[in-house]
């Protein structure tokens, strides 16, 4: 069966670069076997399908044009996974079981085929997440047990989680990114609350938290790994990042090894990394005391 070409293909992504902002603006769909149905969306940058979970029902979503964002939660709304799907990210597809919640950003004008099992009931889903509200940032800042404690310090931060940034293998273990053989770097996500602190600001405390001309190396933590690294979801936020990274680069002579770049890919760490030094007080840090007290007391007054 003869099922997509590329005229409809071409056809669906020019709608969407013409589209108003929708969840869909073409569908087709069509059963095959009363088991599996697949339909087309054609998304235009910014559509944004909402955290929501199918009840009983698994799904593949593929991009066959365009660039889009699948993120996985838990269910307390906390990022577990993060990619981008396009030729350039070289991940063209994501399953999807059922009952586990995702969002669908699309980036760059896109064509999305998604295959469901099952009877086909359009937008099929069992509740929305609500989400503690927050703008997301990935910082890499070496090992991530202090770097996280840091970060939760700092009013207006609203939800932190650890985990592995902008590598080329799917699921990494710690054991496996421990090799240095995946290309991850360790990870903080960082969901702030912009009513209370300005990314600036955020990215200012980011920088005092680590040495930035150091490279693959942060304290006695080496390996690439450990680099440093600001990963972001958002091409609005790259004109901040840039203002930070030039007003930092004036304090050294030599160049920052700081990386600076989008977020390919995001996977949470195993859950005894998440709150390490909640969980065990006296555990390894390579961060100073004074530093977590410096961020309990810092404000960022353009806010107040």
């Amino acid at each position: 069966m003869q099922l997509i070409d590329n005229q409809l293909i071409d056809g669906v992504a020019e709608q969407a670069k013409r589209s108003p902002r929708l969840r869909m603006n073409y569908n087709f769909h069509q059963s095959l076997d009363d088991k599996c149905h697949r339909f087309l969306n054609a998304l235009e940058p910014g559509t944004y399908i909402p955290v929501h979970h199918h009840p009983t029902k698994d799904e593949t979503v593929i991009v066959l044009r365009g660039k889009v964002r699948v993120t996985t939660y838990d269910d307390k709304g906390k990022i577990l996974q993060t990619f981008a799907l396009s030729q350039e990210s070289g991940q063209l597809g994501a399953d999807i079981p059922q009952n586990v919640w995702h969002s669908v950003e699309c980036q760059e004008p896109a064509v999305l085929m998604e295959c469901k099992a099952g009877p086909f009931v359009e937008h099929e889903v069992d509740g929305i997440l609500d989400l503690k509200s927050g703008k997301d940032i990935f910082l890499a800042g070496g090992c991530f047990w202090g770097t996280e404690h840091y970060f939760k310090q700092i009013e207006g931060v609203v939800l932190t989680g650890v985990g592995f940034a902008n590598g080329h293998t799917a699921n990494p273990s710690y054991k496996e990114v421990y090799t240095d053989t995946t290309g991850y770097a360790e990870t903080v996500h960082v969901r702030y609350d912009p009513d209370i602190i300005s990314l600036e600001f955020l990215l200012q405390m980011f920088f005092k938290a680590i040495d930035p001309t150091s490279l693959n190396k942060q304290g006695h933590d080496e390996g690439t790994r450990y680099r440093t690294g600001i990963y972001f979801t958002d091409t609005a936020d790259l004109p901040v990042i840039e203002k930070v990274f030039a007003e930092e680069q004036k304090k050294y002579s030599q160049p920052m090894a700081v990386e600076k770049m989008p977020l390919q890919n995001y996977y949470t760490a195993e859950e005894y990394h998440q709150d390490y030094l909640d969980k065990n007080p006296t555990g390894y840090c390579h961060l100073p005391q004074s530093l977590f007290e410096f961020a309990r007391q810092a404000k960022d007054k353009t806010k107040s």
